[in-house]
């Protein structure tokens, strides 16, 4: 058989920093998929742990790890990385402390051929310690350029990056990897499309200080579940997703000033989007303040300083 005839539909890129537990009960969601025409790229930003053994203790070709000799404090350093190696068609993402449904790639792959979208994601769950949201599709009026879609919910063309380039350096840009990616994309004309389905379960890390060596994560809770009935687990998300949005909606709780305080805000956006995040001096400002973002978080997920 020819080798381009060989070659998985899907590359699926994971970026990983000492993190072992969670990498485990993550590639564990994607080995349960309903499909099996993938190839699974994790990327080490110079990992110490056992990440390594890990990836090769599914014994599955399909699973691929490479250890980056210097840590960039980003995933971006690491998708790039894997960039090269991705034989897929399209190339989808898993953080290392989030889980997928089982047909989460599936679903993605078919929706995208019939959309003929250059780019999809699906309904996104972002699971905090006493709280739970949506990511899904952009509010009305709000383009791509500026809607934030979490990675793990993401699939896109692999000549995608041909096309735009690879992830953004985090320490040159004035808004978050993740978020400059997509908007890039978006800017050059990348068609994206939303499938309203919840596939991606996503616990953001310095909400839970995922790298403090806690071994009491809800992932391991969340993960059996998934092992269990994994349909029982979607609609009891939805569920829970329902009931937040219910609540959000509830009049009469606002605090006081808090619909002056979100007008501002709009209005400070739509001034910074019509002025051009690139153009001086907003850029450098947003820059610097996106640095300070990443320093802080990086506390809050349970890492040194940088």
């Amino acid at each position: 058989m020819p080798e381009e005839a060989r070659r998985p539909a899907v590359s699926v890129f994971v970026a990983t920093f000492n993190a072992a537990p969670l990498l485990r009960l993550a590639l564990g969601s994607v080995l349960r998929q309903d499909m099996a025409d993938f190839e699974v790229l994790v990327t080490g930003d110079a990992c110490t742990d056992d990440s390594e053994g890990v990836v090769s203790s599914f014994r599955d070709a399909r699973l691929t790890f490479t250890n980056r000799a210097s840590n960039s404090g980003s995933q971006a350093a690491a998708h790039n990385d894997a960039i090269p190696r991705a034989r897929g068609e399209w190339v989808a993402y898993l953080g290392h402390d989030d889980l997928w449904f089982p047909a989460h790639l599936s679903s993605l792959l078919a929706f995208a051929r019939e959309s003929r979208a250059d780019a999809v994601h699906s309904l996104c769950a972002l699971l905090g310690p006493d709280s739970v949201e949506s990511i899904g599709a952009p509010k009305p009026g709000v383009p791509y350029t500026r809607h934030f879609v979490p990675p793990s919910s993401l699939m896109h063309r692999r000549s995608l990056f041909d096309e735009i380039g690879p992830w953004g350096d985090p320490d040159r840009l004035p808004m978050p990897v993740d978020l400059e990616f997509l908007s890039r994309a978006a800017r050059r004309g990348a068609r994206v499309r939303f499938l309203p389905r919840l596939t991606v379960l996503k616990w953001p890390s310095p909400l839970w200080r995922s790298y403090s060596g806690a071994s009491d994560l809800p992932q391991h809770a969340a993960f059996a579940s998934l092992e269990k009935d994994a349909h029982a687990l979607e609609f009891a998300t939805l569920e829970k997703l329902a009931l937040a949005g219910a609540e959000a909606r509830r009049g009469g709780d606002d605090p006081p000033g808090a619909v002056v305080r979100n007008a501002v805000r709009v209005l400070v956006r739509t001034v910074v989007d019509a002025w051009g995040r690139e153009r001086w001096p907003l850029r450098p400002y947003l820059v610097r303040k996106v640095r300070r973002q990443r320093r802080a978080a990086r506390i809050r997920r349970g890492l040194p300083p940088a």
